[in-house]
């Protein structure tokens, strides 16, 4: 079923005949979902069509929302299958309730009916959230084209969020679909329109109450982009100005007052005993600056604590204890960030815990609009210039960087005065290096060795540490799936600088089948070991999106040199290119030395940004086809 991101559903429920009267019965018995009635028009780039949506969303007060939904979609093929499974989350502060599932084959005749005590129930949160859990379905398809119906509704009494209009059409058509939302007078809210101009129809339903009414019919499905941002979709955001979690009420009309909420909320989290509080000033006593002593802090964070997701009720807002994180030696994003500020408070150094919307393709939020949409939380020390950034989730991120999960994007800063938008850093090409040499000599049957020097940082040193510490089976299949170095018979690691900014790596591989491929005594070599870019980017002809490329910037260089066997001579090389465009850069060479019976060849490429316009998108494609090839050309070498 959709997923009503980028806040979780919430509830509805029905307050008057009025909008009674726009839901089926359940089970839709007069209703006939056979697939040959829906609209040709609406057949066209859909694997999935919405056949109705009815959704009403009442809020009783700042303690209490309901919300009742009936969705019907039909699945025309394997690709739509993301709408047949039911999922929904359970905690204290939510309940799942009158649930079914009625699914129709092609002719629209009911094959299955699901009540909700049928359905998949699992706990949730590793002992950390109160009745946390999940409920689910997968449906099963015999065949395509089916119809799923999901009918259900879900109280709160977490009222922080409320639910959104969605209109992603992405290679789903919508047939109707339609959400009120219900609210007392003396309460107001938001919303905003996102890559959509519709507007509510609104009713006074009696002296105490009002609806707001979005409606839309015949939506055609657009062929799906990839890598797009994940603002691209149309969508009615709505959001609360007065909400209640736990009895802890607050505002979100401004950023500053749901950063005061947020404050008030987890100011009593960042007490330690006297005792651990000496015993983090004593870790750093021979630290000079406020720098040195965080970066110290930083290190014991990420060698004695490992992360654990918790989101459901309160827990997805306010942290666990820095001291119950202290004993545990565990917890999320919050707990850890906030332990970690308890333990800078501890030694006198000024930091704030930071919400932020997490995800690589994630766009920057709304000033505009304060909306309670965050999934994540990481840690800011500022400083005169450049403010400390940390992600005291990660294990092996450098202090004081942050990777393309939360990089460039606002992030609200919880201080005693409210909270504050500020922008996190954007990492730049120089930051994510990797440098590679290779040595490769080669057997006159096709075998060889490979020693290999790589040099990284940044995000690029991040994901290599995956060769630290781990088993052989490990660091082969990230040699050959991330790194894509073939599959080598025998290899040993040895890395230098672990908790250094550069990583130094040895690697020493052996391989019984070096070429791509051979033909008599001709071999095909790929240029490199190392592939520098390995993937063709997707072709879109007419891209409506700005499209994500990559995690991240970076500068990645490799020089490869093959020792032939004897014999052997150069039968073919590769020419060269020099490229630049307004967001990369690129440069290969290659050349051989007939003294030492040796080819070589280098390449050198620049992402300078990982977001690429989407008018730029063709011009774009072309460049790093022309990269593409040259990664995939061939030397050739001959024993005439």
């Amino acid at each position: 079923m959709r997923q009503k991101a980028p806040h979780p559903k919430s509830f509805v429920y029905f307050l008057s005949a009025i909008i009674i009267g726009c839901f089926p019965v359940k089970g839709s018995a007069q209703v006939s979902w056979s697939a040959s009635l829906i609209p040709d028009s609406l057949l066209k780039n859909a694997h999935s069509v919405l056949r109705i949506s009815e959704e009403v969303f009442t809020v009783y007060s700042t303690t209490k929302t309901v919300d009742k939904i009936h969705e019907v979609y039909t699945i025309l093929d394997e690709q739509g299958k993301r709408n047949q499974e039911f999922s929904m989350y359970n905690s204290s502060f939510r309940k799942l309730d009158d649930a079914e599932i009625n699914v129709y084959n092609a002719q629209g005749v009911l094959i299955q009916h699901v009540k909700q005590k049928q359905m998949i129930t699992e706990g949730y949160g590793e002992e950390l959230v109160d009745d946390g859990s999940y409920t689910y379905f997968p449906v099963t398809a015999p065949s395509y084209p089916i119809t799923v119906e999901f009918t259900y509704s879900v109280e709160s009494k977490a009222t922080n969020g409320y639910t959104y209009f969605d209109l992603d059409n992405r290679e789903m058509s919508i047939q109707s679909t339609q959400l009120t939302l219900v609210i007392p007078k003396s309460m107001t809210f938001r919303y905003h329109n996102n890559h959509v101009a519709i507007k509510p129809l609104v009713i006074d339903m009696d002296k105490d109450n009002k609806s707001y009414t979005w409606k839309a019919v015949g939506i055609k499905a657009v062929q799906g982009e990839v890598n797009v941002p994940s603002d691209s979709r149309p969508y009615v955001e709505m959001a609360p100005n007065q909400f209640d979690m736990a009895g802890f009420s607050g505002d979100m009309s401004t950023w500053k007052q749901f950063g005061e909420w947020n404050y008030n909320l987890n100011k009593a989290s960042y007490n330690l005993s006297d005792a651990s509080k000496a015993f983090y000033q004593q870790m750093v006593s021979g630290a000079k600056t406020d720098q040195e002593k965080a970066r110290i802090l930083y290190d014991y964070l990420q060698r004695n604590f490992r992360y654990v997701a918790i989101e459901l009720g309160i827990g997805g807002f306010r942290s666990f204890p820095a001291s119950f994180t202290e004993k545990k030696k565990y917890g999320d994003c919050k707990a850890l960030s906030t332990y970690m500020k308890a333990c800078l408070d501890a030694v006198g150094v000024k930091s704030y815990t930071a919400l932020i919307n997490a995800g690589y393709n994630k766009s920057p939020l709304d000033p505009d609009f304060p909306v309670s949409s965050f999934n994540h939380m990481i840690l800011c020390i500022p400083q005169p210039k450049d403010s400390i950034w940390l992600e005291c989730t990660s294990n092996s991120l450098t202090f004081g960087v942050l990777s393309g999960f939360t990089e460039n994007r606002n992030a609200l800063l919880i201080t005693e005065n409210g909270g504050v938008l500020v922008s996190t850093p954007r990492s730049r090409p120089d930051e994510n290096i990797a440098n590679v040499s290779s040595l490769v000599h080669l057997t006159a049957d096709g075998g060889g060795t490979a020693d290999v020097i790589r040099s990284t940082t940044g995000e690029i040193k991040d994901w290599d540490l995956n060769l630290n510490n781990q088993t052989q089976d490990h660091q082969r299949t990230y040699l050959m799936h991330d790194l894509d170095y073939g599959q080598p018979d025998n290899f040993t690691v040895k890395l230098e600088g672990v908790d250094s900014p550069e990583l130094k790596e040895q690697l020493h591989l052996s391989f019984e089948k070096v070429p791509e491929f051979t033909s008599g005594d001709k071999m095909f070599l790929n240029p490199r070991l190392y592939h520098i870019w390995k993937n063709n980017i997707p072709q879109d002809t007419i891209r409506t999106n700005d499209a994500y490329v990559e995690e991240y910037p970076f500068t990645k260089s490799d020089t490869t040199c093959y020792q032939l066997p004897d014999g052997y001579t150069v039968d073919d090389l590769p020419k060269g290119l020099q490229l630049s465009c307004p967001y990369a850069t690129y440069q290969s060479n290659y050349w051989y030395d007939l003294a030492h019976k040796a080819v070589y060849s280098y390449a050198r490429m620049c992402l300078k940004t990982t977001r690429i316009p989407a008018g730029d998108y063709s011009n774009f494609k072309k460049f790093m086809d022309a990269i593409f090839e040259d990664e995939t050309t061939k030397i050739v070498i001959d024993k005439p």
